[in-house]
């Protein structure tokens, strides 16, 4: 009668493994397809084959204590740049590297047949140490090399903006050459937010974190400016408590340094603690403050005579102003101030009597809401001032 063959010796199941390899990177080619993270336009077929026989002949050979060529020496740095560079997302690389040991495992069972279980546990220390050791020097090289790019790209981007910015009469012209190098469409939609920064205060968002998220960032003395594709990437949680504004429907990069100019303009007219205002919400104040500026005087009198009126009297003078010309009704301004219509209708009369402006006349409430613009307390569900 035959006798079965005992377990392998330690030597003979490395020996059989090694030469085990190619079986070994089919079944890893086949549980990483099982993950789906990788696909041939991240990654061509033949990298993850070639890097999967360089892999296992090196942890094989580590495994078994022969030397090890400068090629595989240096694999797993070459691995950790490679993937950072091809953009890949670091949970999808250390699960795919931790396959590896799975994979070897699993060759070890077969290379060491029948009862080959207490020569395995005998050695599974030095096998984790070996395969744990490789992918933290992937991990380290891929994290040094993912901080590298992100350096350059935000240099690069940096500069870029810089150029943008300055650009004057050629902004058309240099916002063509930088919107690769910025990561946004050159005649797209955009959207421009500004974040004031107040007096000695802290800056209230985290640029990186916004970079990362897909917003272009500028950082001002007065607050920071935000840029993005709307279309691509979501609207940035921003601090209840600065000041902001936001420029809409920005027709393209060379918009974008104009935008800006307005944001912070706007800006100065937004309420801590509200939602960025819109050059809708502040139309009047800023158009008023423009008007003064070029006209000195402007509107005085019909100031002059409203201030005159004891407080109480003016604020509900101009909170019934201010809630008709926003819906030119004088039933739903009754019923936003719970009071009855006529109270409206003579709030309006007297409004007229003292400004000698009637908000019922479309061009007199224009002007009314522009001299009186922040004056009136603010209708609820606006967001401007």
């Amino acid at each position: 009668m035959t006798q079965a063959p005992g377990p392998r010796s330690w030597p003979g199941t490395l020996e059989l493994l090694a030469r085990d390899r190619d079986r070994l990177v089919e079944d890893f080619l086949q549980r990483l397809r099982a993950l789906g993270h990788y696909d041939d336009e991240l990654i061509p077929a033949d990298d993850l084959r070639q890097t999967a026989r360089d892999t296992f002949d090196l942890l094989t050979r580590r495994i078994s204590g022969l030397p090890v060529s400068a090629h595989l020496g240096d694999l797993a740095t070459r691995l950790g740049v490679r993937r950072a560079r091809q953009g890949v997302a670091r949970d999808d690389l250390l699960e795919a590297v931790r396959l590896d040991f799975r994979v070897l495992w699993a060759g070890l069972v077969r290379a060491g047949g029948v009862d080959s279980a207490p020569t395995l546990v005998l050695h599974v220390e030095e096998i984790l140490e070996t395969v744990e050791q490789f992918i933290s020097d992937v991990q380290a090289a891929f994290l040094e090399e993912r901080a590298v790019l992100e350096r350059d790209s935000r240099a690069a981007a940096a500069q870029a903006f810089a150029r943008l910015l300055s650009a004057g009469e050629r902004t058309p012209e240099v916002a063509e050459e930088v919107a690769s190098v910025l990561g946004l469409p050159p005649h797209g939609v955009l959207e421009v937010t500004f974040v004031a920064i107040p007096p000695e205060g802290d800056r209230p968002v985290d640029t990186r974190a916004l970079s990362r998220a897909g917003c272009l960032t500028w950082e001002f003395n007065d607050g920071v400016a935000l840029v993005r594709d709307p279309g691509r990437t979501r609207s940035p949680a921003l601090p209840e408590e600065p000041a902001g504004a936001r420029v809409r429907d920005v027709r393209g990069l060379a918009e974008v340094p104009s935008a800006i100019e307005a944001a912070r303009v706007l800006a100065r007219y937004a309420r801590p603690g509200q939602a960025p205002v819109s050059p809708e919400d502040v139309w009047p104040a800023l158009a008023r403050d423009r008007v003064e500026a070029l006209v000195p005087g402007f509107g005085r009198r019909a100031v002059e005579r409203l201030e005159a009126l004891e407080p109480e009297v003016r604020v509900r003078l101009l909170e019934t102003l201010s809630h008709y010309t926003g819906t030119g009704s004088v039933k739903a301004t009754a019923a936003a101030l719970y009071c009855h219509r006529n109270t409206v209708v003579n709030r309006l009369q007297h409004f007229r009597e003292v400004s000698g402006l009637d908000p019922t006349v479309p061009a007199q409430a224009a002007l009314a809401l522009v001299l009186f613009a922040d004056r009136a307390p603010a209708r609820q569900g606006r967001a401007g001032g």
